[in-house]
């Protein structure tokens, strides 16, 4: 049955609303955050004596907080430094921008919804067993991978998408062929052509008893989505979660508790993941940064089983309501070639990070090249100097990122840490046609990741994230055709075009990279 926009939707495209008085709110918190941090220091540097005791007081309630944390120890002296150079200043910056802000109740209840999920993910020892004899370099990725909770599978096909626009011309055919469900998670979805495109599909199978579930991060959203998107859609029968609601948290915003997955199933047998969100940049309806380069891949068999449950235990946090897994299992048997290992990561996992881990282990593993794409490359010591060792070693490490930058001080960041790469033989291009988005990782021809994970700190250490890692899949020789045509149409920087940059660029940088974990 083909979906034809119904009257709603063609109302809406005569006028659009965003949530202009939600997005005044958040910004007035967020410029009182800013004036009680300023005020706070400058009432204290007329108070010496007070100002010593509260020096102390804070650095030892920091460090508690920091070490009880569990995080990254990485990112833990990342935070430290920005305190000791910002005393007073970067305590409080810490307290209300550095953590999730989860409560020890809250953040132990994710866990158990996260383990009660990962129940439901088993590996078939045959599958591993074969999967060993096959690939025996590559067994302790995956064997990383599968003590994380997440297993390895195979009977799956998967396409691969080197732009939005041919991954969604696909998504919405086969969401027009589901029969029991249909889950969307995205970090943005946001009003335009192709949300109505989507929508008129979600609408007209819901309308059919079809099952429609939409989550979406709130802060992503908020200036993309009219306001009454939420009853707009419940009147339509979807079911509608916003990820973290900002007005749940508007005297303490949490910037960095954020939900960045990017996940499509359908009736459990199709699966989709990658960089893409749904607003109209993705497909190029929206040309503000030139060509927008994204990737995602489609997965039909075994596989899709992982991105299902990860759907369900994001939406089991937020809704406070179970879920039967088992009524959502896969019902389709599919024979294709090579493994598959769909895996998420979220902050619930500190101190172990299996998105930074396994592109760690991919990058150390790698034997010829490792070719990375990324929009942010904000990273902390210990990945630079696994990047800088692989490529000491002989192996050829390219890194793309974005020439054309949506965020001019996470473009400063990122630039400014180019440096010891490109000295250590790191080989950087920044794509020139437009803006790059896709978050990929390929080594060898035969093992790679494609998925939501920039090479930043709130996607290793903060965010929710999700990708899968493919091993010796015909799809890989697309994936690299693909990385080769990005260098083709790229820039290569060398060191001493990055050292000629100008003084204020420079001092700009080095100040910014300060505040590189709040970015």
């Amino acid at each position: 049955m083909k979906c034809e926009p119904g009257p709603e939707t063609v109302k809406k495209r005569e006028k659009r609303t965003p949530g202009t008085v939600r997005v005044v709110i958040v910004f007035v918190a967020l410029l009182a955050q800013l004036f009680l941090l300023t005020y706070t220091v400058e009432a204290l540097r007329h108070n010496a004596v007070y100002l010593y005791l509260l020096l102390e007081v804070l650095g030892a309630v920091a460090v508690i907080m920091l070490v009880s944390k569990n995080y990254n120890s990485s990112y833990t002296i990342v935070w430290l430094i920005v305190m000791l150079i910002l005393p007073v200043f970067g305590y409080l910056l810490f307290m209300l921008w550095g953590t999730t802000g989860l409560t020890h109740s809250r953040s132990k209840r994710i866990r158990e919804t996260m383990d009660r999920g990962r129940a439901f993910l088993n590996q078939d020892p045959e599958v591993y067993a074969e999967f060993q004899r096959r690939h025996p370099d590559r067994q302790r990725i995956a064997s990383f991978l599968r003590n994380e909770g997440f297993p390895v599978y195979r009977n799956t096909k998967c396409s691969y998408y080197p732009v939005g626009e041919l991954q969604f011309a696909q998504l919405l055919k086969d969401m027009e062929g589901a029969e029991k469900f249909i889950f969307l998670e995205f970090f943005i979805i946001g009003d335009g052509q192709l949300w109505d495109r989507v929508h008129d599909v979600l609408r007209c199978k819901a309308a059919e008893g079809v099952e429609v579930r939409v989550l979406f991060d709130d802060f992503g959203s908020i200036t993309k989505l009219p306001e009454a998107i939420d009853t707009e859609l419940r009147r339509e029968n979807i079911q509608v979660i916003r990820f973290n609601p900002v007005h749940r948290n508007i005297l303490r915003l949490i910037i960095n508790y954020r939900n960045h997955q990017k996940i499509a199933v359908i009736d459990s047998n199709i699966g989709y993941t990658g960089g893409t969100n749904i607003a109209d940049e993705y497909v190029n309806l929206d040309s503000r940064l030139g060509h927008w380069k994204d990737t995602a891949v489609r997965l039909e068999g075994d596989a899709v089983w992982t991105l299902t449950v990860t759907f369900l235990q994001m939406w089991e946090s937020e809704s406070y309501l179970q879920s039967d897994y088992l009524s959502y299992a896969p019902t389709c048997q599919v024979a294709g070639a090579g493994f598959y290992q769909p895996f998420a990561d979220g902050p619930t996992n500190n101190p172990n990070n299996p998105a930074e881990e396994t592109y760690s282990q991919i990058i150390t593993r790698a034997q010829e090249y490792v070719y990375i794409t990324t929009p942010y490359l904000i990273i902390d010591n210990l990945m630079k100097e696994t990047l800088c060792i692989a490529a000491k070693s002989g192996t050829d490490v390219r890194i793309v990122t974005p020439k054309i930058w949506d965020h001019w001080y996470v473009h400063m960041v990122t630039r400014s840490n180019y440096g010891d790469l490109l000295k250590a033989g790191v080989r950087i291009y920044e794509y020139t046609p437009g803006f790059i988005h896709a978050k990929m990782i390929l080594s060898d021809d035969d093992n790679g990741i494609v998925g939501s994970i920039n090479m930043d700190y709130r996607s290793f250490y903060l965010h929710f994230e999700d990708a899968v890692w493919i091993c010796g899949a015909p799809v890989l020789e697309e994936i690299k055709k693909d990385l080769l045509d990005i260098f083709a149409v790229s820039q290569e920087i060398n060191l001493t075009d990055w050292q000629a940059r100008r003084w204020r660029v420079k001092m700009a940088q080095g100040v910014l990279r300060i505040f590189a974990p709040l970015f």
